[in-house]
């Protein structure tokens, strides 16, 4: 005799949870042993739960289900790895402001900042200043919730390495605050 359990919604959605809670668990631990030299969370492991974090939200806000949250913090968690790895929080700071001046810009006017590097006793030799850029690549739009977005193409050369993603940043109306909506 065969024992048939029907898959109803509760039980989908039990095993949605328990994926997304697996994945959240394997993505903390992964990030935890990237440590500096101070012991302290690694700028890639701090990009990389920041980008799983505002990912995940904007998936689930944009496609409104579990797969959005999952697939939103999926890339959110590589794009911040990435960020995360390459830049240190001057340098990130810098490109913040970059991105601020460019939303108010005009298409394709870049906003560049030379962020020269921090003197550190370790290092004896003379490191080459990092470039970070935003520019805006197309004209805000305004959608029907009053918010206002403008895609923005982010560029940082450190090290010899030129790294270029566009991102979509959007302000709430009445708000000066930029918030990442594509990844």
């Amino acid at each position: 005799m065969t024992l048939m359990i029907a898959d109803t919604p509760s039980h989908s959605i039990r095993r949605v949870v328990l994926r997304v809670v697996g994945a959240v668990v394997a993505l903390g631990l992964a990030t935890g042993c990237m440590t500096n030299d101070r012991g302290q969370p690694s700028n890639q492991a701090t990009g990389t739960a920041v980008g799983a974090v505002l990912g995940g939200a904007v998936g689930g806000l944009a496609f409104g289900s579990v797969g959005g949250v999952v697939g939103g913090a999926l890339v959110g968690a590589l794009a911040g790895n990435l960020v995360g790895r390459a830049l240190d929080d001057q340098e990130r700071r810098r490109l913040a402001e970059a991105t601020q001046n460019a939303f108010v810009a005009e298409t394709n006017v870049p906003t560049t900042y030379t962020v020269e590097p921090t003197k550190t006793s370790s290092s004896s030799s003379a490191a080459a200043p990092t470039v970070v850029q935003a520019k805006p690549v197309a004209p805000a739009t305004t959608r029907a919730d009053g918010s206002t977005c403008r895609p923005i193409e982010l560029t940082a050369t450190k090290n010899g390495q030129t790294t270029t993603d566009t991102t979509t940043f959007c302000k709430s109306a009445g708000s000066s605050e930029l918030k990442p909506v594509s990844v």
